[in-house]
């Protein structure tokens, strides 16, 4: 059973028993890609913005590259993302993230307006699709209709 937590001035979270999801990281080439998914499509807030030096980098990831690091959140989501400021893309073709959008037709419109790759998939049980959308950086992004 998951139970919502609000958080004091944080996120809200989803818990099952002692267990949070704090906030999801990942990658982006820029900051203008970054804010482009995040502020433009999802409508998040920048919260904050910093440099991670190289050592830190290293320690964490094993790369030893200095990295921008920007926090985009909302009531109920927070994403990390280290801006990579090159020209990689993400290699990992199953991992993604699964959002909660209301009007979920008009995000796909918006997604679409701004550039976005987007994947329908009719299902085969009914009238529906399953929706992905992919980032400028080809992180995967699962988006379902929010109840």
């Amino acid at each position: 059973m998951f139970r919502l937590i609000k958080g004091l001035g944080r996120v809200t979270k989803f818990t099952r028993g002692a267990n949070l999801i704090e906030h999801l990281a990942i990658a982006a080439n820029s900051e203008i890609d970054s804010d482009k998914f995040f502020i433009q499509l999802l409508g998040l807030k920048k919260i904050r913005e910093k440099i991670i030096s190289a050592d830190l980098m290293e320690k964490f990831f094993g790369l030893e590259k200095e990295h921008k690091f920007v926090s985009y959140g909302s009531d109920t989501m927070t994403f990390e993302v280290f801006i990579s400021a090159d020209d990689t893309k993400a290699k990992d073709l199953y991992t993604h993230s699964c959002l909660l959008i209301e009007n979920r037709d008009e995000f796909v419109n918006r997604a679409l307006s701004l550039g976005f790759t987007t994947i329908k998939v009719p299902r085969d049980d009914s009238s529906g699709y399953f929706l992905f959308i992919k980032d400028s950086f080809q992180n995967l992004y699962e988006i379902k209709e929010k109840e």
